[in-house]
């Protein structure tokens, strides 16, 4: 018998052409993106992917079961909404990964929470995020990147059908974590030796302000030490070890956590979130939408009294 997750599995595979992809939004391994497929075609009798070196896509018989099993999934949608024993509301997000997201989320909770309502909270890459929007797992996803890809954000979100709503342009930051300051603000000289730790990667991590601050021809890459998508990993390598970090201004608030402003670069990080466009948001989601404003001291904040509120100035 065919499995609700081995549909899931498969109509998330199809959209994005990739296990791999899938992998990253459906917060699995891809061989176990791999297996539950070969589960599926054993169990349906036939393949319903081509394989080859450049990705996946669907064989003949596999279209038209990716049509069946889309309608099965929303008719069990619909079915789970009716006699579901938790009839909570639930509201989902997902974010790049950010320590300042996390504590802006258990400030609303502690202040907000509804307990008719179950909330799901997830963290990926810029890419990863998207194709969670873009395939319906959540319904915001809050994303960081520099200002010069947003013409290619907004190539990507219209094949999803998704839009961005900016709330905050934020400065490049040089973190230097156990090392001594920069000196006169040299930062191409000072991260000549210097080792770094950085955030996921793909075109649209925040790793490219290298380009923008080396005039030599030295890979970026080379100098990075780690690479993670944990921000508790990210905030200890910082704090305990002697690596560097290049990111935007979300830690320049915190203690233990000493940075410098890149003057001498004249991109900015642009903040804010996705959504579907011209689809009715939830309540929830709604009054995040409806409640963005800029105060008067150029202070962005998401004023959601039923929602996910209180976001500061910096990420």
């Amino acid at each position: 018998m065919l499995e609700v997750k081995e549909l899931q599995y498969f109509v998330v595979c199809a959209d994005l052409s990739s296990f791999s992809r899938a992998s990253e939004v459906l917060y699995t391994t891809q061989p176990n993106v791999s297996k539950v497929i070969r589960s599926l075609e054993e169990k349906l009798g036939f393949e319903v992917f081509e394989r080859d070196n450049r990705g996946i896509k669907l064989t003949r018989r596999g279209r038209q079961a990716y049509e069946y099993a889309g309608k099965i999934l929303e008719q069990e949608r619909q079915l789970a909404q009716i006699y579901k024993i938790d009839d909570r509301e639930e509201f989902s997000i997902s974010s790049n990964p950010s320590s300042w997201v996390a504590r802006c989320f258990t400030d609303y909770y502690i202040k907000y929470s509804d307990e008719n309502v179950r909330y799901n909270i997830m963290e990926g890459s810029v890419n990863s995020v998207i194709e969670r929007v873009g395939t319906g797992l959540d319904e915001l996803g809050f994303i960081f990147f520099m200002d010069n890809q947003l013409q290619q954000i907004e190539y990507k979100l219209k094949k999803h059908n998704l839009q961005f709503v900016k709330l905050k342009d934020n400065e490049a930051y040089l973190y230097y974590g156990n090392n001594e300051a920069p000196k006169d603000k040299d930062v191409e000289s000072y991260l000549k030796d210097k080792m770094l730790v950085q955030c996921y990667e793909d075109e649209f991590a925040l790793n490219h302000y290298w380009d923008n601050i080396r005039k030599d021809d030295e890979e970026f890459n080379k100098h990075v030490a780690v690479i993670t998508n944990s921000d508790y990993v990210m905030n200890y390598m910082l704090k305990y070890s002697r690596l560097c970090n290049i990111s935007s201004s979300h830690f320049s608030k915190q203690p233990n956590f000493d940075g410098i402003p890149l003057y001498d670069v004249t991109r900015k990080v642009l903040f804010g979130y996705i959504k579907k466009c011209d689809e009715a948001v939830s309540r929830i989601g709604g009054s995040i939408h409806s409640r963005t404003t800029t105060d008067s001291d150029d202070t962005v904040r998401l004023k959601a009294v039923n929602s996910f509120s209180s976001f500061d100035s910096t990420l």
